[in-house]
């Protein structure tokens, strides 16, 4: 895939910023997130009290619940502004502990982890390679017997459900329009994010950004170093089809 079909770094990082707080720090992601990330964690069959690493974090959305659960949980992103509302909302308890640093180069020892998380279609944003390097980060800093949970969209969910447009009702009379473009046979897709404030003036951001095969992703899962990589439909362990998300539980 050429880089030059995905986004530049800067453009991720103009979204994930204070706009993209805006757009998704409402109470309904809040309430769904915390089951996930327990589900990971059982997916997985981390210790109890285990340590746990969540790449991105964005603004702790996973990490926060985890580390309540009793996990010993640190939460990393390239995103000082989501980081600083990330620590924000953990009130300054003891976990989890929080990292400004790009999933690529991960500031931990080697063997630091014993589950990562990588939830919410948080790859594709720098293309195959630069992807395929944090995978195998991610696989440095687990642990022997750890287990890597990633849970994202896939191409073939996306060749099936894609729409042009659609708007989220996010509260205080916000709305979030999205409008898409994709390209089936590269596995890209673009989309345009519209922030409608009840006053005041639009705000809008753009990205490309790669949406991998199940097929895809287990390639380069096992370029990266892991080994056995399962595919299930959700963070409960359904099993996987053109329909379901994709999760991936891989062990390195």
């Amino acid at each position: 895939m050429d880089r030059g079909t995905v986004s530049p770094a800067e453009s991720w990082d103009a979204f994930f910023s204070e706009f993209y707080l805006r757009a998704y720090a409402h109470e309904e992601a809040e309430t769904q997130a915390e089951g996930q990330a327990l589900a990971a964690a059982r997916l997985a069959g981390a210790p109890d009290g285990g340590d746990v690493l969540d790449a991105p974090c964005g603004f702790g959305r996973h990490s926060i619940p985890l580390a309540r659960a009793g996990y010993r949980v640190t939460g990393a992103d390239r995103s000082a502004a989501l980081i600083e509302e990330a620590r924000r909302r953990s009130l300054g308890e003891r976990w989890p502990k929080w990292a400004v640093a790009d999933y690529r180069e991960l500031p931990a020892p080697d063997a630091s982890f014993d589950l990562v998380i990588n939830l919410f279609s948080s790859l594709g944003y720098l293309g195959d390679e630069q992807d395929t390097r944090a995978l195998a980060e991610f696989r440095r800093v687990l642990r022997p017997g750890g287990r890597l949970v990633i849970e994202t969209m896939h191409r073939d969910w996306l060749v099936s459900h894609f729409s042009e447009q659609d708007w989220h009702l996010l509260g205080e009379g916000k709305l979030l329009l999205e409008q898409r473009t994709f390209d089936p046979a590269g596995g890209v897709a673009q989309m345009t994010q519209t922030l409608v404030p009840s006053n005041g003036a639009r705000e809008s951001r753009t990205m490309s950004l790669r949406v991998y095969t199940a097929t895809e992703l287990c390639a380069m899962l096992e370029r990266a170093g892991f080994s056995d990589p399962r595919c299930y439909g959700d963070l409960d362990g359904a099993p996987f089809g053109t329909g379901t998300r994709l999760v991936i539980v891989a062990r390195p």
